[in-house]
């Protein structure tokens, strides 16, 4: 598990109750895709048909990926913005692409 030192989701989404539950159902949803691919290599399936779900799962990633970033630029940017703290929004955005690449 990554280890970062940005402040919890909480802190800068607790009033956002919506999004939280838009991306728990997510976290749901996914989990029933990977459940269903363990299934799946445990009954022999086909590999192309394992393929397919697990690009489905990936894809389902990117758009809980989508909705979180979304909810914090929308919500805890603009609060930084508010206090200041332009030098946290930059480290934030950047720390995203370092691991990403």
């Amino acid at each position: 598990m990554l280890n970062y030192s940005y402040p919890p989701m909480g802190e800068c989404m607790n009033s956002l109750n919506e999004n939280k539950k838009k991306n728990i159902h997510r976290i749901k949803i996914i989990k029933g895709h990977l459940d269903a691919i363990e299934r799946m290599i445990e009954n022999d399936a086909y590999c192309i048909e394992v393929l397919n779900q697990s690009l489905a799962v990936q894809k389902a990633l990117k758009a809980l990926d989508k909705q979180i970033i979304e909810g914090h630029l929308n919500h805890c940017v603009v609060e930084q913005v508010k206090k200041g703290d332009s030098k946290k929004i930059v480290e934030d955005l950047l720390g995203i692409y370092r691991y990403k690449l």
